[in-house]
């Protein structure tokens, strides 16, 4: 008993006595570095959460711009395509999305009913719809060289040798209409009323944009001949459907068909949007313009690549085109006077009969103030 007392008393008197100097400082520094402590940690989660409200507000920032395209599958506007994969917009602060459309015309009227901001399309194909709406405008130059070409069914060869050869016979187009006629739809009615076969002594079918489509009209003879776009019309004549009758990429053609090296895919927007804010305008000109610089400094295969073609035998007739083309893309954007000029003559002949189109200048819609002029 005494001594549990004593023990008692022993503890009462060592948790009564001051601390030494030593332990109060002991203890002071492990109460700084647990507030130290403390202090960072709550430092470094309010720095993250900044930080993800800063990588969220960018995203949201991020100028949303709607682009609409004939397609799918047109090597002509395959830029558009790429733009996303290789991060164009990103680099330019925007977010772009493309949309498919039938053809040319229904691209350009989804940008005027506001359900895309701007549209790429045949320029032949835009001047057919600023006829109506002196709205449309062309910003950007995407193409350098028309890839078109009249196909012919394969059963048919040696039978048709000529344009005048076609006469009473089915041509498949992308889209037909005599309103806003498409850019496939004027080389159609140049190359025939140039070959001996004028309009009316024909027949034409809208068959779409798809390979399935084209290839089904031609094999079971629902068509005699379609206008084609690369890279179907190569995939056409390697599988033996059809066989190209007119080819517009090749240089020949050109020379017998003056204005056939028309400027085809060019980026189209609206004036009255442009007048009240010119930001997306801009800034499209500028992803524009960084696509087609990234496409000049990279391979055929790289293009095909960064596209996504995943089948190889696709993604070898795509090569193969882009090699057999160089040209088939502007580098810069710029637009060509020496372009325009057979743009111009291609639309007054290809219109032949439209007053209006007979008196239509092309550099009334040409608004070059960022994509630049060249010779």
């Amino acid at each position: 008993m005494a001594w549990a007392m004593a023990a008692r008393g022993d503890a009462l008197t060592l948790r009564n006595k001051p601390r030494s100097a030593m332990a109060c400082g002991i203890i002071a520094a492990t109460r700084t570095t647990s507030q130290t402590a403390m202090r960072h940690t709550l430092t470094g989660a309010l720095l993250a959460a900044q930080l993800l409200l800063f990588s969220g507000l960018l995203q949201a920032q991020a100028l949303a711009i709607t682009v609409a395209i004939p397609g799918p599958g047109a090597a002509s506007y395959y830029p558009m395509e790429l733009i996303s994969k290789i991060g164009a917009d990103k680099a330019e602060g925007a977010a772009v999305r493309v949309i498919f459309s039938p053809g040319g015309p229904s691209a350009i009227d989804d940008m005027l009913h506001n359900n895309a901001d701007f549209a790429v399309v045949g320029l032949p194909a835009a001047m057919s719809v600023r006829l109506r709406d002196d709205r449309v405008v062309a910003l950007a130059a995407i193409n350098d060289l028309p890839l078109y070409a009249l196909l012919v069914r394969q059963s048919l060869k040696g039978e048709v040798k000529s344009i005048a050869d076609l006469k009473g016979r089915t041509i498949g187009l992308h889209s037909n209409s005599t309103i806003n006629k498409s850019t496939s739809q004027q080389v159609l009615e140049l190359l025939f009323r140039r070959g001996g076969v004028p309009p009316g002594s024909y027949r034409v079918v809208g068959i779409g944009r798809r390979w399935e489509s084209e290839a089904l009209m031609l094999k079971t003879g629902a068509v005699d001949a379609v206008i084609g776009d690369e890279p179907h019309a190569t995939h056409m004549q390697a599988d033996n459907i059809a066989f190209p009758l007119v080819h517009l990429g090749y240089q020949e053609t050109m020379r017998q068909f003056s204005g056939t090296g028309f400027l085809r895919g060019a980026l189209i927007g609206r004036s009255d949007r442009i007048a009240s804010d010119s930001t997306k305008a801009e800034t499209m000109v500028r992803i524009v313009k960084r696509t087609l610089a990234w496409i000049a400094t990279h391979s055929a295969e790289e293009f095909a690549d960064t596209l996504g073609i995943a089948d190889p035998d696709d993604r070898q007739k795509l090569v193969a085109v882009l090699k057999k083309f160089p040209r088939q893309y502007s580098k810069d954007g710029a637009f060509s006077k020496k372009q325009l000029s057979e743009t111009e003559i291609f639309f007054i002949d290809s219109q032949a009969g439209n007053p209006a189109a007979e008196h239509f200048r092309i550099d009334s819609m040409i608004n070059d103030r960022w994509a630049g002029h060249r010779d």
